[in-house]
């Protein structure tokens, strides 16, 4: 089984290799519903080779039902377009959805190259997230169409942005995760990049393992100091070879996506065993 347990002091850091921290069904934590929030990108949407239900967080929440069956839970997905927005998104769907536990993927590609970034989501994340559904919904009405389209009028007025510093990266992600626990309860999990693929052909800017290594370690210290969650995806693909990616890519393959999968049920298992004891 993956998903052993790694401590940094009073902060969680979950990779691959050895005992799950949490086994069964817990009967003490009742029949409550708890609300799960992912925050992500393409990785917990699916992409061209990995459809929806094979991604690491549709997986982690099949999962969890079965590990706990007298629990009803509810999956919230959103995407996170930007660190620049982080903090906004997360407090927009902490007052909207009130997550009970939120697990937040911090993708490296913002360090490695330059970001096309909606003016109007820098400007107001939450309203981007409020409004596109509806505006996907206004504008298949309109073509007469059933099919929705992937982008809307909220998405044609686009900025490029220079790859994010590390240290600018680790501020936005830190300042975030500090005013959420500061304005509520919701449990924060911190997930950072995988494991960097030395067979992709993508264009980067900055293309060096490094660079992925860098803002693991990033997240890795912002967990230690805020004393959250941490699951280190990185350490948990370095223990297998080039089938936890797509050829060529860095993107996950479904393999990837499954031993992701452990680990994040493995972390957000704990998290709910946690909040029955609270």
């Amino acid at each position: 089984m993956i998903g052993a347990v790694r401590w940094y002091s009073s902060t969680q850091e979950y990779r691959s290799g050895g005992k799950r921290l949490v086994t069964g069904h817990n009967p003490t934590i009742g029949t409550r519903s708890i609300k799960v929030l992912f925050l992500g990108q393409c990785l917990q949407y699916g992409y061209a080779n990995v459809s929806k239900s094979a991604t690491f967080s549709d997986l982690a929440a099949s999962m969890l039902k079965v590990r706990f069956p007298g629990l009803a839970f509810k999956f919230d997905y959103k995407f996170l377009y930007h660190p620049t927005g982080l903090k906004a998104i997360l407090k927009h769907r902490l007052l909207l959805s009130r997550p009970d536990v939120a697990l937040i993927n911090l993708p490296a590609m913002y360090a490695a190259r330059s970001w096309r970034v909606n003016l109007i989501y820098e400007m107001a994340p939450e309203v981007v997230d409020s409004a596109r559904s509806f505006m996907q919904t206004i504008e298949a009405r309109v073509r007469g169409s059933k099919e929705r389209r992937q982008t809307t009028m909220l998405d044609k007025a686009f900025a490029v942005r220079p790859p994010i510093s590390i240290e600018e990266y680790e501020s936005l992600v830190e300042e975030a995760v500090a005013e959420c626990k500061r304005a509520s309860s919701c449990r924060i999990v911190l997930m950072g990049p995988g494991r960097f693929n030395e067979d992709t052909i993508e264009d980067y800017v900055m293309h060096s393992p490094k660079v992925w290594s860098s803002v693991n370690e990033m997240v890795i210290r912002v967990g230690k100091r805020l004393n959250v969650a941490v699951i280190n995806a990185q350490a948990a693909l370095s223990e297998h070879g080039a089938e936890v990616f797509i050829p060529d890519n860095h993107r996950w393959s479904e393999y990837g996506h499954e031993v992701i999968a452990r680990e994040v049920e493995a972390a957000l298992a704990s998290q709910v065993i946690d909040l029955s004891h609270n």
